[in-house]
């Protein structure tokens, strides 16, 4: 049963007293601590005592409504009695103008030996060789953390477990670097890290990467298991077509989110072509020449799912499609056997945006 079932049994029955105190799940999300604003310390205090001895398999700790410092030494206190060899789940939230440091030697001497997931939120965490080694972690994600590439680098080292990775806002990563021995690294996800300028994985069997931010560098390293690519920044069209073919020549599953296109840029003839791409979903938020994008039809024959979503409306000299037909360009016939699905959605139609009647041309031909 559930911590809150097992507790109304207690307080029915001494007989299921010690079913509750024994309970291996301990949930303080945000409803359940603001309730205890004002009696926190002796309510948390008399739940951690009575279970003295007794281990956490999964521990939650939502402080997010806490914005006094004090109630930080709880925090602390509290960690260090539930943290124990055996724990297997931690996900601690702090609020996000309290300076609080996650107290990294809470993981020494084996107790974060059998952690498998680590979910981090609004505060520091400066982890060393010599302190933390999570071998069992297979979860970590970490959101508007104070950590550097160099403190990820440490932590990295001991956990070769590790199969997801998610990081979100950290601000103090300009590089990130995976090592190739995190080979069961398999999900990688990056977004908001806005002093980041450099990625660089070489973990062996990575299949699912998500990049939400500017561009910058990326070295997918060995990236022939890769088959699911989504990006979110500026410019991204040009460099999704002149560099996702080589890099991740297995690439079955891509989405792209433009906010900014630099306008009337020619793009490089690439010969190099998505083989195995079966889905493909293009958003753009910026006026844009959208004929170009048949290149990505064209590159990649096993398509068969297209979907193309315009979120900008007509630019101030764009003219909607009317009759007069004979200044529209024109592109030769493709044959998509494979493509089964074509969604374009809040699309207008203009002399410098033809693009549906294309894709319509291109199904009648397959």
């Amino acid at each position: 049963m559930t911590l809150r079932d097992a507790a109304r049994a207690a307080c029915l029955s001494h007989a299921f007293l010690r079913s509750w105190r024994c309970h291996p799940n301990l949930i303080f999300d945000h409803g359940i601590l603001c309730q205890l604003r004002h009696d926190l310390a002796s309510t948390v205090n008399h739940i951690f005592e009575n279970r003295s001895g007794i281990g956490v398999k999964t521990l939650k700790l939502d402080f997010s409504c806490y914005h006094e410092p004090k109630a930080y030494s709880y925090l602390h206190r509290w960690l260090r009695i539930a943290v124990t060899p055996g724990t297997e789940k931690l996900v601690v939230l702090s609020a996000s103008d309290v300076a609080f440091n996650f107290p990294c030697s809470i993981l020494s001497d084996g107790n974060g030996s059998t952690i498998q997931h680590l979910h981090l939120v609004d505060c520091g965490f400066h982890p060393t060789v010599s302190v933390v080694c999570m071998r069992s972690l297979t979860v970590l994600h970490l959101d508007h953390v104070g950590i550097t590439g160099d403190e990820l680098g440490c932590l990295f080292s001991g956990c070769v477990a590790l199969e997801q990775l998610k990081l979100r806002r950290c601000s103090k990563i300009t590089c990130l670097k995976i090592p190739s021995e995190m080979q069961r690294l398999s999900y990688l996800q990056v977004s908001v890290c806005h002093k980041l300028r450099m990625i660089k994985n070489e973990a062996p069997n990575s299949c699912s990467f998500d990049f939400l931010g500017d561009r910058i560098e990326i070295s997918l390293g060995d990236s022939l298991r890769l088959k699911k690519l989504d990006v979110l920044c500026n410019n991204v069209l040009r460099y999704a077509r002149e560099e996702f073919p080589s890099s991740a020549p297995n690439l079955e599953n891509l989405s792209i989110f433009s906010c900014h296109e630099v306008a009337n840029t020619a793009m490089a003839f690439v010969p190099s072509k998505f083989l195995h791409l079966k889905y493909l979903s293009i958003s753009i938020a910026v006026a844009y020449d959208y004929l170009s994008l048949v290149y990505f039809l064209d590159a990649a024959p096993s398509l068969e799912t297209f979907k193309l979503c315009v979120l900008t409306g007509l630019g101030p000299t764009d003219k909607l499609l009317l009759e007069d037909r004979s200044q529209l360009r024109q592109m030769s016939g493709y044959c998509h056997h494979k493509l089964q699905t074509v969604k374009i959605s809040r699309f207008c139609s203009s002399k410098s945006m033809v693009f549906r009647r294309q894709i319509y041309q291109m199904l009648l031909l397959g």
